[in-house]
């Protein structure tokens, strides 16, 4: 966690209070990342967010509203979630991304997908290769241990790899559609 983050959860955890009071608790909060010791320890220090923000809620308990919605926003670089929904659609780039999505990108990612699977398979085949010669032949002979240890370890170097090619490509997917959400919204 960086301070970004630990003041967007404060900021939520804070939503409630006014937001005068929103923002006085979030620059005292700010100051204390001002000091000569680093992020981490200064989170470490502070403790979690959201029990910070029940000690100010606490405080602040007769300036609660209590059907109130609006978050401080900690960095007015980006636009909140709310207001990229606001933002109209432009339908003609929508109907061009889909059909360019359909014909250029989804057949390579299906193929990908199914690679993916296939290797997954592969990984944990490889790493059963003992169960599976015990099974068939019922002994492990001395010159067919070193092939045996050789697919195991293959498949158990596959499998950590494709845990962390599925975990990329599922960020790079999500970036992929998030770009797509922001070229239709024009943010």
């Amino acid at each position: 966690m960086n301070q970004k983050r630990y003041l967007q959860e404060l900021a939520y955890y804070l939503r409630s209070l006014p937001s005068d009071v929103q923002k006085q608790i979030i620059d005292h909060y700010r100051d204390q990342f001002d000091g000569e010791r680093s992020e981490e320890d200064t989170i470490l220090l502070l403790g979690r967010p959201k029990a910070n923000a029940e000690k100010e809620l606490a405080i602040y308990a007769d300036q609660i509203e209590p059907d109130r919605e609006e978050v401080v926003v900690v960095n007015q670089d980006q636009p909140t979630s709310s207001a990229r929904q606001d933002q109209p659609i432009n339908y003609l780039l929508l109907i061009i991304l889909i059909i360019v999505n359909l014909m250029f990108v989804l057949g390579p990612a299906i193929g990908i997908f199914f690679a993916g699977i296939g290797i997954w398979i592969s990984s944990i085949v490889l790493m059963a290769t003992p169960l599976i010669s015990l099974w068939s032949d019922g002994a492990i002979l001395f010159p067919e241990f070193y092939p045996i240890l050789a697919a195991v370890g293959l498949g158990i170097l596959l499998f950590v790899a494709m845990h962390y090619l599925s975990r990329l490509a599922g960020r790079l997917t999500r970036a992929y559609f998030d770009a797509m959400n922001r070229m239709v919204r024009g943010g």
